[in-house]
């Protein structure tokens, strides 16, 4: 799958891009102590150990100056955002479906990329034939597959480009027949991150409810497929116990 030239200049527009100081600083910094936190659809979660939590989910004051909103990097007092219409094509709709050329990738490398409960999930890496390899961006959680050969990486999207800026809703993947591309249908019904959850709203295999709204397990990407994870199960591309 050769990749485009598309991803190298979102790249760099993002990095370019992240210069909106965010206020309350020190508010930041209380709300991301954990050892890991990340942006989920509309939600920030931190983990402590294997314990998550919500936590307050600080964007630049005003309007996002598109419909897909911001997208951040970064905590504490290193927070940055950007709009996310200046690192990604924009969406094309055509009644429930939507579609986005050259969607957003972890890096210039070639990859293989699927959905799963509103997150994004890819594995490869290599680079592409005569491309330098860049800079992952950050907001992508990485790490090598299990027992791959050759090696490879898989890397973790938990607040992926939606048409609208919201994960609950959409059902989305992404088709390699002719130029790479995000195709998401819309689907009411689906369960996804994120979604509210309680005793008769049970939340999307691989996440459990927390506060009220469901959040996955603490990540550590290393999988694609169930069998990398034997005796366990992937979900979101981490490896869990059976059972949990």
């Amino acid at each position: 799958m050769p990749w485009l030239p598309w991803t190298s200049r979102s790249t760099l527009a993002l990095t370019l891009t992240m210069s909106v100081t965010l206020a309350s600083a020190c508010s930041r910094k209380a709300a991301d102590r954990d050892d890991l936190c990340a942006d989920i659809g509309s939600i920030r979660a931190c983990w402590t150990g294997a314990a998550a939590r919500i936590v307050p989910r600080t964007l630049p004051k005003g309007t996002a100056p598109s419909a897909m909103g911001w997208r951040c990097v970064g905590a504490a007092g290193a927070r940055r955002c950007a709009a996310r219409a200046a690192s990604a094509a924009a969406f094309v709709c055509s009644g429930a479906t939507c579609e986005q050329r050259h969607p957003r990738m972890p890096d210039d490398g070639e990859w293989r990329c699927s959905d799963s409960g509103g997150a994004t999930i890819c594995a490869g890496g290599e680079p592409a034939a005569g491309v330098t390899p860049t800079v992952v961006d950050t907001s992508w959680l990485c790490g090598q597959r299990r027992g791959a050969t050759p090696p490879e990486r898989v890397c973790v999207d938990f607040s992926p480009d939606f048409p609208d800026g919201n994960m609950d809703g959409w059902r989305c993947r992404t088709l390699y027949d002719g130029p790479v591309r995000r195709v998401c249908e819309r689907d009411a019904s689906g369960r996804t991150l994120t979604a509210a959850c309680d005793a008769g709203r049970p939340c999307v295999d691989g996440s459990r409810c927390v506060d009220g709204r469901c959040l996955p397990d603490r990540p550590a990407p290393a999988c694609v497929l169930q069998t990398d994870c034997a005796p366990g199960r992937c979900r979101f591309g981490s490896c869990q116990a059976e059972g949990t």
